[in-house]
């Protein structure tokens, strides 16, 4: 059975077309993958349905089916993406400062505001310009290496462990 990835842009456009897909017959594995916006004190699910901005329910939803990008500190994607420095190079070629971004290991430690003004630093000078999520992020997310990112990325490494075991099953 094939893949398909689905970037639905908005974590809400997100949460409602993996609630339509997770009781769609022609989806047998249906993942939600959204920022966490916030700090995680509970579970996945749980967090997502009490969240105020989100409030989405869920609650009864296996924890394998709904990830974080990340959860500990962190609360944003660009961390996926700036665990991958080769990949954020070659991307942003001539100006970029590598030096700019946290060397952390885990980067899930590092605070979301860091990640954003790191990225934004590192990126300011170049011929692609200051880091803009709509822009960038999605050749961004397509170009980095899976393992860095799973190597320096907690949620990211339990993301890829919950998929290998699905696909393994069906």
């Amino acid at each position: 059975m094939p893949w398909k990835l689905v970037a639905c842009g908005s974590r809400t456009t997100a949460f409602n077309g993996w609630d339509k897909g997770r009781s769609d017959a022609r989806y047998p594995i249906s993942l939600l993958l959204v920022d966490a916006e916030s700090p995680v004190s509970r579970g996945i699910a749980e967090h997502l349905a009490t969240r105020q901005e989100d409030q989405w329910p869920i609650s009864d939803s296996d924890e394998d089916r709904v990830h974080l990008m990340v959860q500990v500190m962190v609360q944003v994607m660009e961390t996926w993406i700036i665990a991958d420095v080769p990949a954020l190079v070659c991307y942003y070629g001539k100006g970029f400062r590598e030096e700019a971004l946290p060397s952390a290991k885990p980067l899930e430690d590092v605070l979301k505001y860091d990640i954003r003004h790191a990225l934004r630093k590192a990126t300011k000078e170049t011929h692609s310009g200051r880091y803009h999520k709509t822009r960038h992020a999605p050749d961004l997310l397509e170009r980095i290496d899976p393992d860095l990112v799973r190597k320096r990325c907690r949620m990211c490494d339990r993301l890829f462990e919950v998929v290998d075991g699905l696909i393994r099953a069906a």
